[in-house]
């Protein structure tokens, strides 16, 4: 259920009609409520606990839901983190997608890009460690699942640095992106100590490597 959703619950509830607006909503819409509820407490679970430390039954406690409707959903654990992992990396790229494209300086367009990569692990250092620290280690699956998304983030990195240019995902760029992830997650785990400029310069060296045709440096 969307926020505008929820507002308009609010107002019903407070004319008396809470009753008559429930009902009006169909069984899907709260359906997709109870999933969205499950996937916020699972973020919550597995960042305090591991996944493998997690269980059905904590998660349903947590969104104040019986495992009922977990099932419902779900097939288990595992389909819940791999909803969640891409619910996260859709967030991720649609965060670095919206920054405006600058062909005439692709430099400056990758700087603003980074940043806000990197400002995701500081603002949401829950999703961040189930992102980029916990998928890993769930399962053959869901590291394919990371694999794809390292893949994606490449492209988008080559494209970017190399406008109007016909590049495609290769070895390099994957590796790029994983080394991005690695940057973040150290940064996470030093508890951010270092000063979010080096971090960012860091980012920008290894992501030089990308350009093609073009002087190699320092963005």
């Amino acid at each position: 259920m969307t926020s505008n959703h929820v507002i308009s619950s609010i107002a019903v509830y407070a004319t008396g009609g809470a009753m008559r607006q429930y009902r009006g909503n169909s069984a899907e819409e709260r359906r997709l409520e109870r999933r969205e509820k499950l996937l916020h407490a699972a973020a919550r679970i597995f960042a305090e606990r591991g996944f493998h430390n997690a269980t059905v039954r904590a998660v349903c406690e947590e969104a104040g839901l019986t495992e009922r409707y977990f099932y419902e959903s779900f097939q288990n654990s595992e389909a819940l983190f791999l909803a969640l992992h891409r619910e996260t990396s859709q967030r991720i790229i649609g965060i670095i997608r919206d920054v405006p494209v600058n062909t005439a300086e692709p430099d400056v367009q990758m700087r603003e890009m980074l940043g806000r990569f990197f400002n995701f692990f500081t603002t949401d250092p829950d999703d961040a460690r189930m992102f980029a620290v916990e998928a890993v280690y769930i399962s053959p699956v869901a590291r394919e699942v990371c694999k794809s998304w390292r893949e994606m983030l490449g492209q988008i990195l080559l494209q970017t640095l190399n406008p109007g240019r016909s590049v495609t995902e290769n070895i390099v760029s994957t590796a790029v992106a994983r080394g991005l992830l690695n940057i973040a997650v150290d940064w996470m785990e030093d508890g951010f100590s270092r000063p979010r400029s080096e971090i960012l310069e860091a980012g920008m060296q290894l992501v030089s490597v990308l350009k093609k045709g073009r002087p190699e440096g320092n963005a």
